[in-house]
């Protein structure tokens, strides 16, 4: 698939080639929401306190946190 990511005030940027991996991790739900993706997902950019978990503020997120991995594509 692919990523657009919209940044404020600027041209969006465009990844062609990313794959997704699930984590050891990861719940069944995972799966389920990873199959519903459409083949280029839109992003926007936004500044990462804005968003992050409270939970993630006191404690860093570990690989336990984290349930799908995006990579380039793997060309072989």
């Amino acid at each position: 698939g692919s990523f657009e990511v919209q940044r404020s005030g600027k041209i969006a940027d465009f990844c062609d080639g990313v794959q997704a991996h699930l984590s050891t991790c990861a719940s069944p739900k995972v799966v389920e929401a990873a199959n519903g993706f459409p083949s280029r997902v839109q992003l926007e950019e936004i500044p990462r306190l804005s968003l992050w978990p409270v939970q993630f503020q006191a404690k860093y997120p570990t690989e336990d946190n984290i349930a799908l991995y995006f990579f380039a594509k793997d060309v072989e």
